[in-house]
């Protein structure tokens, strides 16, 4: 039987300890402050991270696709250790090299690699690695296993209800002007990943509460035309439990069949989204045969 490894990056968020607990090799997403680098969930929580943004307005901070070399050093360790292969699932590269160094780094150990541009992230990036770990159980070859992650890539679905504006002003991604005008009319700006893992914006709405309300009504729209995968829908959040439960009583509220559940965003989307960001993601219903 083939030995097999699975790989993924950090911005997947599992929880700490998890991916380690079912055999799923992390590489860190940087997060850069001041020139100096963190690896995400390593050596900074997105609660560090959040502390330091709110005792000094100067940071502002950024991020970078892991190091090419721990994803060296990472394949050379596989290699040795005796893995025929592995799978990768990153971070959709609308966001993130992370993919393509992924596959460099393979080739320049000579390592066999069945890496995934994911066109997605966070709980849906977790489950295609799930999903990949049970076909490959299953004794699914790896054309098989390619096969059916290249569906569940094209039919996902992940939305963003940006927090905290400053944090994008800070940034230099909306300008002054932008941010005085959001915050006087209370504007959430909805963003979305399209069919290629960019992100797009979707909507403009005031109050959070209309833009928990246009969130729902495009959940209920997409899921009474595609379906929903294991019934189950995920919801995201930055440092913003309270919002993220009203948005699933909300979503439940017209949906009361699903399954939804909580996770928490990383540095990473603190970095770009600020605190208080709340994402809603899943899939369509696609048949696996395993």
């Amino acid at each position: 039987m083939d030995k097999i490894a699975w790989i993924t990056d950090s911005m997947a968020f599992f929880p700490p300890g998890e991916a380690e607990k079912i055999g799923i090799h992390v590489v860190p997403t940087l997060i850069i402050i001041n020139g100096e680098s963190y690896r995400e969930y390593v050596d900074l929580s997105v609660e560090q991270l959040d502390a330091k943004m709110r005792q000094d307005s100067s940071v502002v901070p950024t991020t970078s696709q892991p190091s090419f070399g721990e994803l060296v050093e990472l394949y050379e360790r596989l290699q040795a250790e005796g893995y025929d292969y592995a799978y990768a699932v990153h971070i959709t590269s609308g966001l993130s090299g992370t993919y393509a160094s992924s596959v460099a780094a393979a080739d320049a150990v000579g390592f066999k690699l069945y890496a995934v541009d994911s066109y997605t992230g966070g709980a849906n990036q977790q489950e295609m690695l799930r999903i990949s770990m049970q076909l490959a159980q299953a004794g699914k070859r790896p054309e098989e296993v390619m096969a059916v992650l290249d569906q569940f890539k094209h039919q996902s679905h992940f939305y963003l209800i940006i927090g905290n504006m400053e944090t994008m002003r800070r940034s230099g991604r909306v300008s002054s002007s932008q941010f005085l005008l959001a915050n006087m009319l209370n504007i959430k700006p909805i963003v979305k990943f399209d069919e290629v893992g960019k992100l797009v914006p979707f909507k403009k709405v005031r109050s959070i509460k209309k833009a928990f309300h246009e969130m729902t009504s495009e959940i209920v729209t997409q899921v009474e035309r595609s379906g929903l995968y294991k019934q189950t829908l995920y919801i995201g959040h930055t440092l913003a439990l309270s919002a993220a439960e009203q948005l699933r009583d909300t979503i439940q509220s017209k949906l009361p069949h699903l399954s939804i559940e909580i996770t928490q965003f990383g540095p990473s989307i603190l970095t770009h989204a600020g605190s208080e960001t709340v994402g809603v993601f899943w899939f369509d219903d696609i048949p696996v045969s395993l």
